[in-house]
């Protein structure tokens, strides 16, 4: 796997704007989250058939995929324990929680297209 991949709970913690004691509070939690999304981008780029795919020989990933594994994480964490949204208000804990992979994340990371395998499952 590439370095600095799947992104670890402490980098999701600061792009969720978590203090430090906030952080090891939450790490195992925190941890499932960054592990879950990374899995999704692997799933969406073809990573999850071939696991070295996009990566950048010496360099690892390009950045694009840590960049979206914390917004998504970010949203993805926002929802599902009831954060705050864009404007900084609480949000409802009864709101349906939207859509799976958020667009700006979707356009960062399309031009890492998974290869077409038929019967991949990807």
């Amino acid at each position: 796997m590439a370095a600095k991949w799947p992104i670890a709970a402490d980098v999701l913690g600061k792009a969720i704007g978590l203090s430090d004691e906030q952080i090891a509070a939450e790490q195992e939690e925190l941890a499932f989250f960054a592990a879950t999304v990374c899995s999704l981008i692997d799933r969406d780029t073809g990573r999850k058939v071939e696991p070295h795919r996009h990566e950048i020989p010496g360099a690892g990933l390009p950045p694009e995929f840590e960049m979206s594994a914390r917004e998504w994480g970010k949203l993805m964490w926002n929802q599902t324990k009831g954060g705050t949204n864009a404007r900084g208000q609480s949000a409802e804990p009864t709101a349906p929680a939207g859509v799976g992979m958020p667009a700006k994340v979707a356009v960062w990371l399309a031009p890492f297209p998974p290869r077409i395998f038929y019967g991949s499952g990807t």
